[in-house]
Formats: C-alpha cells, sequence, structure tokens
C-alpha cells in the first residue's frame, strides 16, 4: 500500500475516534481522542467503526488481534470470497500482514466498536509474535507427520526379532507353507493350507522373503511396512473428516497402541487389510463430494442447521469409485473380517438416505456412489468368495455362534456381543498369542476419552462424519460377535482405527470452543491460554496411552510364561547361541511339533544332519553320529546295552532290541533299520502337526494272559530319525505291585491296525516282570 493511502486511511481512523462511541468502554481503559500517525503505538486503543480502519490500526501497529470467536472457514465454500479493494486490511510494504489477519483468515462477525484490542508489539522471536507463530503454523503440519511416522517406525523395528520372543506356528507356516508355494511356481487363488487364507498378503510376502530372506526380523518387516502404512492412512482420512490436529492426534495414538504394536511386529496377514480399508473410506468421501468444510460449524452439541454436502471437488466421481471398489477388493483379498466393509458401506448409505429424503437434514449429496462402489467391489470379490465356499474349513471353525443361532440357540451370539463390547474398558482377548489375558484395549483415562467420543457422536448424529464413525465402530466389531473367541482384537481389525479416532474427539469437539476468557484484556494472549489447555489435553490422552501400552507391550506381555512358550522363546534364544557354532549334529528336547523342527530350520544353525527332536521326560535318541545334546540328560538315558537283550524286526523297519527294568518302569530300546524312511504327509486343511506312523505299546498280563496294565508311547519324532540311529522309550505302568508277563508291539496310530514281526505275530510275549 502506498504512503499516501496509508495517511488517507490514517486520517479516517483519527475522525471515526473522534464520534461518540454508542457504548461507553470500561473506565480503566478511558482516555482522550488524539490524533493517530504511523509511528505511534499506544497501548490501548478504541476499536474503529469500519473494517478497514480497524484491519488498518492492527496491521500498522504490528499487534495481534485478539477476538473473542476464533476465525472459522466459510461453511458453503471451499475458499471465502476475496474481501473488496476497501475492505483489504492494510499491509505496509515495510511490514508483511500477520497470517490471522490475510484475507482468508479475516474473521466473518467483528466486535462492535466498543470491543478493545491490544496492539502491543511482541519480541520478534517471542512465540507471541504473529510471524512466529505463522511459521510455525506452515511448518508443523508438514513435519509432524513425518515425525510421527519415524516413531511408530522406532516402535515397530526395535527389538523386533527379540519381542514377540520367537517363532509363532502361524508365523512358521504362512513362510513356509503359504509364501513357500508362491515360490515354488504355485499361484492358487484360496490357500486352503492352514484353515483358509486370503491370498494377497502371501504373494507380497513370497516377493518379499525372495529379495531379503527368511530370518525371524527380515519376514516380520512386511507387517511393519502394513503397520506404518495404516498409521499414514488414518492420518489421511482423519484429516479429510475432522482436521489437521485430529490427525496427528489419532496417528500418535496408532503409533504407541498396543493394538497396532501387536499385529504390526508379527508376520500375519490381519494389519494389512487396514491400510486398504482406509484409503477406501477416503475415496468414497470424495466420491460423494464430501469433506470437513462443507459442514456446518455450529458450536452446538447438535447442529439445527441442514448439512450441506455439496460439490466441492472437481474430480469426476468415476474415479473415486473406481478406486474405492479397488481396496476395498484388496481388503477382502487380505482377511476374510474385511466383509464388515460391506456392513458399513451400506449402512452409511441408508444413513445419508434416510437423513436426506424422510428428516430432510441435508441437501441432497451423492449417493449413488457408495452403491455404485459396494456393486464393482463385490463383482471383484466374486471369484474368492467362490473359492471360500468350496473350503469353508475357517468359517466353520470361526462361525460357531452363527451355526448355533441357526439351530435356534441365540445365547452364543449374546455372550459374544457382550464380551466384545466390553473388550475396551472391561475385559478383553483372553488369548495369550495377542494380548495379556483380559487386558482391555484402553485403560481408564483412555476409556473414558473412548466413551466421550461415542458419546459426543451419538450426539452429533446428524453430522455424516459422527455418523459414520458410530457405523465404523459397530460394523467392525461384527466379526467378534459372529466368530469365537469373543472380543478377539484380531477379528475386530477393522474397527481399529474407528476406536482411537473416537478417542480423540473430545479434544477435537473442545477444541472448537471459543475460549472462555477471551473477552477479557490479560496479559498473557488468549492464544497461549487456549492452545496451552489444548496442548495439556492431548498430552494427557497420549501419555496415558504411551505409559499404559508401550511397557505392557515390551515388558509385561513377553515375559509371560504362556506367551514363551506359544512364541518358542527357549528355542529361539537357544538358536542365537548355536549361529555361529560350526557344524553339529544336535539333538533337542521340546514338544514334538512339525512347527518346532521347521522354526529351528529357519534360524539359520548349521547341522551335518537333521536334528533329532525328542520328548525328553520319556525319551532319548542317539544319532548314529557324534551328537551334541541341547539339553541335560537323566540318569536313565545313557547309552547302554540293554538288561534284557532281545531283537525283533516289525515290518515298518523298527527292531525292538530288548529292555531295562527300572523299578516301576520298563526302558525300551529301539533301533532303526538301514532301510528306514518315514514320509511326512503334506500338510492339509489343519494346522495340527502330523501322527507319527507308529506308536508302541507294552502290555502287563496276568498269569491268565488277561490285560492288567498298558502304556503306549512313542516319545522320539519319528520324522526326524534317521537311518541306524537308536532311542529309549521309557513306560510307567499304573498297576498294582506284583508278577506280569510283558507284552510289547507296535500300531498305526491312525488306523489301529498292528505292525506285524518277521514271525507275523504282532504282539510279541517277552517275560515276566515283577513290580515293587
Amino acid at each position: 500500500m502506498s504512503p499516501r493511502r496509508c495517511r488517507r486511511t490514517l486520517h479516517r481512523v483519527a475522525r471515526d475516534r473522534s464520534r461518540p462511541a454508542r457504548r461507553t468502554a470500561p473506565a480503566r481503559l478511558r482516555h482522550r481522542p488524539q490524533p493517530l500517525h504511523s509511528h505511534h503505538q499506544p497501548r490501548w486503543l478504541h476499536l474503529p467503526a469500519t473494517r478497514s480502519t480497524r484491519c488498518a490500526l492492527v496491521g500498522l501497529a504490528g499487534g495481534r488481534y485478539d477476538h473473542p470467536n476464533p476465525p472459522i472457514r466459510h461453511p458453503a465454500r471451499r475458499r471465502p470470497r476475496r474481501l473488496p479493494s476497501r475492505s483489504r486490511p492494510l499491509r505496509p510494504h515495510h511490514k508483511p500482514t500477520p497470517s490471522h489477519l490475510r484475507w482468508n483468515r479475516l474473521p466473518h462477525r467483528l466486535p462492535p466498536r466498543h470491543q478493545i484490542i491490544s496492539v502491543h508489539p511482541p519480541h520478534p522471536r517471542s512465540p507471541f509474535d504473529p510471524a512466529f507463530r505463522d511459521s510455525v503454523n506452515r511448518i508443523a503440519p508438514r513435519f509432524s507427520p513425518f515425525a510421527i511416522l519415524l516413531l511408530a517406525f522406532a516402535l515397530r523395528v526395535t527389538a523386533l526379532d527379540s519381542i514377540p520372543p520367537g517363532w509363532r506356528d502361524d508365523e512358521v507356516i504362512e513362510t513356509t507353507v503359504h509364501a513357500q508355494l508362491v515360490l515354488d511356481g504355485g499361484r492358487p487363488l484360496y490357500f486352503v493350507q492352514a484353515e483358509g487364507h486370503e491370498p494377497l498378503y502371501h504373494y507380497l510376502s513370497a516377493g518379499w522373503i525372495a529379495l531379503v530372506g527368511r530370518s525371524l526380523l527380515s519376514v516380520r518387516l512386511i507387517s511393519v511396512f502394513f503397520g506404518l502404512l495404516a498409521v499414514a492412512a488414518a492420518h489421511r482420512l482423519t484429516r479429510q473428516l475432522f482436521g489437521a490436529r485430529p490427525a496427528l492426534l489419532v496417528a500418535l495414538l496408532l503409533a504407541v497402541s498396543f493394538w497396532t504394536l501387536m499385529y504390526s511386529r508379527v508376520k500375519i496377514r490381519h494389519i494389512a487389510e487396514l491400510p486398504f480399508a482406509l484409503l477406501a473410506f477416503s475415496h468414497l468421501f470424495r466420491a460423494i463430494n464430501y469433506q470437513r468444510s462443507a459442514i456446518s460449524h455450529q458450536p452446538s452439541a447438535i447442529s439445527h442447521q441442514p448439512l450441506a454436502i455439496s460439490p466441492l471437488f472437481t474430480a469426476k466421481p468415476s474415479f473415486r469409485i473406481l478406486h474405492c471398489s479397488l481396496f476395498i477388493s484388496l481388503a477382502l483379498y487380505t482377511y476374510l473380517a474385511a466383509l464388515s466393509l460391506f456392513i458399513i458401506i451400506a449402512a452409511f448409505a441408508l444413513y445419508l438416505l434416510f437423513t436426506t429424503y424422510v428428516l430432510h437434514l441435508s441437501t441432497r449429496p451423492r449417493i449413488w456412489p457408495l452403491f455404485l462402489s459396494l456393486a464393482l467391489a463385490a463383482i471383484l470379490y466374486l471369484p474368492l468368495a467362490n473359492a471360500i465356499r468350496n473350503n469353508a474349513a475357517r468359517l466353520n471353525i470361526v462361525g460357531g455362534p452363527l451355526a448355533a443361532l441357526r439351530e435356534g440357540n441365540p445365547q452364543p451370539l449374546i455372550e459374544n456381543m457382550i464380551g466384545t463390547l466390553a473388550m475396551f474398558g472391561g475385559a478383553g482377548d483372553n488369548e495369550a498369542l495377542y494380548n495379556i489375558p483380559g487386558r482391555p484395549v484402553f485403560n481408564l483415562v483412555g476409556f473414558y476419552f473412548f466413551l466421550g467420543g461415542v458419546i459426543i457422536a451419538a450426539a452429533r448424529w446428524r453430522d455424516p462424519r459422527y455418523a459414520f464413525l458410530l457405523i465404523w465402530l459397530v460394523s467392525g466389531l461384527a466379526p467378534g460377535f459372529a466368530s469365537s473367541p469373543p472380543a478377539s482384537l484380531g477379528h475386530t481389525i477393522t474397527a481399529l482405527p474407528a476406536a482411537y479416532i473416537l478417542a480423540a474427539l473430545p479434544v477435537h469437539a473442545l477444541s472448537g470452543q471459543p475460549s472462555a476468557i477471551s473477552h477479557q484484556p490479560s496479559a498473557i494472549s488468549p492464544y497461549v491460554t487456549r492452545h496451552f489447555s489444548l496442548l495439556i489435553l492431548h498430552c494427557s490422552l497420549f501419555i496415558a496411552i504411551a505409559l499404559h501400552d508401550l511397557p505392557d507391550y515390551f515388558f509385561r506381555w513377553p515375559a509371560l510364561s504362556e506367551v514363551r512358550y506359544l512364541y518358542k522363546a527357549d528355542l529361539h534364544a537357544m538358536a542365537k547361541t548355536l549361529r555361529n557354532e560350526p557344524p553339529a549334529t544336535y539333538v533337542l528336547a521340546g514338544v514334538l511339533s512339525k512347527w518346532d523342527r521347521v522354526a529351528f530350520t529357519l534360524e539359520g544353525v548349521q547341522t551335518e544332519s537333521a536334528p533329532r527332536w525328542v520328548n525328553a521326560e520319556w525319551a532319548i535318541v542317539f544319532p548314529s553320529q557324534s551328537a551334541r545334546f541341547l539339553f541335560t540328560p537323566a540318569d536313565w538315558q545313557i547309552d547302554a546295552p540293554p538288561q534284557n537283550a532281545i531283537t525283533i524286526h516289525f515290518d515298518n523297519d523298527l527292531i525292538f532290541d530288548g529292555w531295562t527294568q527300572r523299578g516301576r518302569d520298563v526302558i525300551a530300546h529301539w533301533r532303526m533299520d538301514p532301510a528306514y524312511a518315514a514320509a511326512e504327509p503334506d500338510m492339509g486343511a489343519s494346522v495340527a502337526s502330523p501322527s507319527f506312523p507308529a506308536f508302541a505299546f507294552l502290555h502287563l498280563l496276568d498269569a491268565n494272559g488277561n490285560f492288567m496294565a498298558g502304556s503306549d508311547r512313542f516319545d522320539a519324532d519319528a520324522f526326524t530319525l534317521q537311518p541306524g540311529d537308536r532311542f529309549l522309550q521309557r513306560h510307567s505302568f499304573d498297576a498294582p505291585p506284583g508278577t506280569y508277563t510283558l507284552e510289547v508291539g507296535l500300531y498305526d496310530p491312525i488306523t489301529g491296525e498292528r505292525y506285524l514281526a518277521d514271525d507275523g505275530r504282532d504282539a510279541i510275549t517277552l517275560a515276566t516282570i515283577t513290580l515293587p
């Protein structure tokens, strides 16, 4: 603005100030009218009558405009109309206009003449300086999301191969069965192994394994990647609906929450659904031409004005519909619980129809993209749905309450609904695999914020944003209602972002209310007072959740004995110490499970031959070559000839070499024939380990040949035994003291058929023994 125009404006200010005010200002602020020049900066000034002079006064003085009502964006337009030339704020050439006085930041309601403004110029490097605040407001929204993603990344990769403390069976199966099937050239649309799995995650996992290998750290990184995408997508959707500050808070909560950390640090497909679902919602709102500025901003809890859902985006909705349908189908091809997306979008479409054509709460929005997105996603999902229908093992396992309801028993479904709804503040998931048994999602502070968010969303149900959150929460919990176990964090993972957005809603609602003390002049700026209060609320929620979730995940949960057993913690710790050892033949003690020995092979331990596995309480194996025992043998587990030697050859290439009696126990000596080979069957739909091909029995018979007691055991892993190996099997009998005849034999545990000895007998009578 030219100096001449500045002088004219200042003279107009002085003229307006000489006129009598409509109301009298407080006595302590009253002073005599005097000419105002550009170099005068009095402490207190009466606000001039016209808009231009008010803005010019503040702009020249370099102060701040303490308005009782904060500036808001216009509810009906994306950007307000530029003010006419006479109404624009004065911008001297030597001083830039503060950001809160620019034409697109001006309030729509200016205070009357008698109200007071403060025009004390602050220190240029002080937080009270508008230029300083303007620089922070420009930089913070750009770098804060990246800082939160860095925090989320750090929390997800810290001690990734130690927490969880080892290999879970699901991780082993997805690495060595599903991904390996793809690497071997298979291209299944639906993986029938392990009760049925959707394909997308396993194809991506196979490509990742081909690049980085199959170590525990490397295979978990793919879930870390999807966890970061979920945080970023939640920030995008929340910013689109509620603005930048709630989006940052939600992203921060998701970065530190126990729920997201749990599924972002294990190699299972659950977390991969969230980015696709969140991006589908984001494109869905863009397809119906809906955004935050289209909502009527009213200070009351329930706005009685019609909600204007107007066309605010110039992009064609067809592209948004295609993107939404694509992301819905990707979520469905990732995890079965994504079927709840159909329920969410259909219920939201019915809500918009009801509020538009029945209650007339909004102008006619575009609802047809909702139904078209659902139709396209259903068409894309049809091939996988047909494959699942033909292999419905998974539905039969987890859909117990629905099966009971079809039989006329609603009790399991009602119990599941109550248990699932209580997971946020009452009793949570009881599975130690992915939770501290019974631990709720939120602690007391977080639950109060979550409950407040639910109440706010219910009170503002006329606003489609809040109604959508409630629909999302309830529909996302639907898989938990219809499956077992109740309150499962995995089955209800679709509702995870909605829960944390609702927890952040009370902070967002309070941030939209004007400050109660902004009408009073004070040495402390209302900007500082209001934003300091909001900072306290943000920090309270974040600290409450972080102090509750981070110690629980990184310290309490991994230390549980049940968790260490389920994740094979001892095996993983032992394998770490053997990675730098020279090759050897190992004998390990543990659960005789296929997934334990497969997990050991994934640890990168060098071996001369396949490790042997035994249940050390009942058996021990002596390999044909020198071996290293990774447990301490008992006193009876010695490599010595039997007390009663005998050789019996069975037709499955197992040789019985005799027995040794130790008190009430009998130690059977077995040897593998050079032709011995036990072929392990391929994995079917069940995750259970296949049964061993043979079980050994020892029977005690009385003098008349009647059965008195028996012991059927085979506690060496038959699929790891090699030709020439010898193993000892301990049998214990529950029989009264006395003399008995000992009988030995082998049988198939699946069919019950006995194996025959060389002489054709299926049971060999050995000798008499006396039990003390």
